[in-house]
């Protein structure tokens, strides 16, 4: 297991976009975070993670989503804002909850159980356990 901070200020996306190409290439095993308060307040995030850290640190260019993904459909607007509410109730950033990356590999496996939830790559058996039967539940309304 290893792990890397990251430091995402108010003010500027592109350190989240940072963050979201690193979960992207690697298994995320736990991922915390704190407000810093200050002059400058920011966002200090702390992620434990297994896989290749200099593959992480230059990761190849993230393909465009497919249509079947897009922001835009039903799915992934249910899971986006299920996503919100937990986020909100756990007192989290929403991409503690699932990354747009995981939702989005979430909709092209199409799981039927926790278990195959599970093997979605950042996923793992950990968020399976503690989300799946409602993310299930929620891909069968939609």
């Amino acid at each position: 297991m290893q792990c890397q901070t990251f430091t995402l200020r108010l003010e500027n996306a592109k350190d989240l976009e940072k963050l979201n190409r690193f979960l992207a290439q690697v298994m995320p095993i736990q991922v915390s975070s704190s407000l810093v308060a200050g002059d400058a307040p920011f966002w200090s995030v702390l992620v434990f993670y297994e896989g290749d850290a200099r593959a992480a640190a230059h990761p190849e260019p993230t393909p465009p989503p497919k249509p079947a993904e897009a922001p835009s459909s039903p799915a992934f607007e249910a899971l986006r804002k299920w996503r919100s509410q937990k986020a909100k109730e756990e007192g989290v950033p929403p991409y503690v909850i699932a990354t747009n990356a995981e939702l989005e590999a979430i909709l092209e496996s199409n799981p039927q159980s926790p278990e195959e939830l599970g093997q979605i790559k950042g996923f793992g058996k950990a968020k399976a356990g503690k989300y799946g039967r409602e993310i299930l539940q929620l891909l069968r309304k939609v």
